[in-house]
C-alpha cells in the first residue's frame, strides 16, 4: 500500500468506527429511554396504589372513629335508660358520671343532691417508643364494690412505661418506712424524698386523696387534679370535698352510672 493511501484508509476506519459508535449509542439511548419509561410507569402504578392505600386507610380510620362514637352513644343511651329506672325504683343515693361533660351528679330519686366537675380518662395514649394504651373511662352501670380511707396508689408498670422509663426492679424501688402513720408517710413522701426518688416509689400514700371507692376493673373514684377534662388513666377524679361527700353518702352496692 502506498503511503499516500494511508490517510484515506485511516479516515475510512475512523468514519466506520464513528458510524458503529453512533449506532451503538442510538441503540443504548433507546434502551435507556425504554427503561426510563418502564420505571416511570411502575412509579405511576405504585403511586396510584399508595394513594389507594391511603384512601382505604383514611376510610377505615374514619369508620373506626364512627364505630367508637356509636359504641359510646349506645352505652350512654343504655345508661340513661338505667338512670330513668333508678330514679323511679331505687330508694337510696346513686351517682351519675357524665364523661363527655366531665361532671358528676349525686342523686336520690329525681332529686339532685350534689353536682360538680370530675376528671375522666384521656383515651388512647402513646409513648415515645410507640407503645399505646387505652386510658378511657368505661361507660355503663357499675356499683360501689368497696370503700377505703387513706388509700395507697400501687403504681402499675405503665406508669413508668408511659414516660419511656423502665419500671424499677425490687432493688431499685424506694420504700417509705412502715412505722409511720399514713399522714406521716404522706409528709415523708412529699418532704423527705427528692423528685428523682419519688419517681421510684411504687406504693404511694396520699396520691388518691383521703378516700377511694372501687368500681371494679381497677376503676376508682378518688381525688385528683385536672377536673373538667379528660386527664386520668380511666379512674374518676374528684375534688376533696366532693369525694368526701360521695364517700359518706354512697353505700357498698350503690349504683354508679357512667355515660
Amino acid at each position: 500500500m502506498k503511503s499516500n493511501q494511508y490517510p484515506a484508509v485511516l479516515f475510512s476506519c475512523v468514519a466506520l468506527c464513528l458510524v458503529v459508535s453512533l449506532f451503538t449509542l442510538g441503540r443504548s439511548t433507546e434502551r435507556v429511554r425504554s427503561y426510563c419509561a418502564l420505571i416511570e410507569a411502575r412509579h405511576n402504578r405504585d403511586s396510584l396504589s399508595l394513594d389507594t392505600l391511603k384512601a382505604v386507610n383514611a376510610f377505615l380510620v374514619s369508620e373506626l372513629d364512627s364505630l367508637q362514637t356509636f359504641r359510646h352513644q349506645n352505652d350512654s343511651l343504655r345508661v340513661r335508660l338505667a338512670e330513668a329506672t333508678l330514679s323511679q325504683t331505687y330508694p337510696g343515693y346513686y351517682l351519675v358520671i357524665d364523661a363527655t361533660q366531665n361532671r358528676f351528679h349525686l342523686r336520690r330519686g329525681n332529686m339532685l343532691v350534689r353536682s360538680g366537675f370530675v376528671g375522666t380518662g384521656k383515651g388512647w395514649t402513646e409513648n415515645a417508643a410507640g407503645h399505646a394504651w387505652d386510658f378511657s373511662t368505661p361507660r355503663g352501670l357499675r356499683h360501689v364494690l368497696y370503700k377505703t380511707r387513706n388509700p395507697y396508689w400501687y403504681r402499675p408498670d405503665w406508669y413508668w412505661q408511659e414516660q419511656s422509663l423502665r419500671p424499677p426492679s425490687p432493688g431499685q424501688e424506694v420504700t417509705i418506712p412502715d412505722g409511720l402513720s399514713w399522714e406521716e408517710q404522706v409528709d415523708y413522701f412529699n418532704d423527705s424524698l427528692t423528685s428523682s426518688e419519688r419517681v421510684y416509689v411504687r406504693v404511694v400514700p396520699g396520691a388518691l386523696g383521703s378516700y377511694a371507692l372501687g368500681l371494679g376493673s381497677g376503676i376508682l373514684l378518688h381525688y385528683g387534679v385536672g377536673r373538667g377534662g379528660n386527664v386520668s388513666h380511666g379512674c374518676i377524679r374528684l375534688a376533696s370535698d366532693d369525694l368526701e361527700a360521695i364517700f359518706r353518702t354512697l353505700e357498698i352496692g350503690s349504683p354508679v352510672l357512667i355515660y
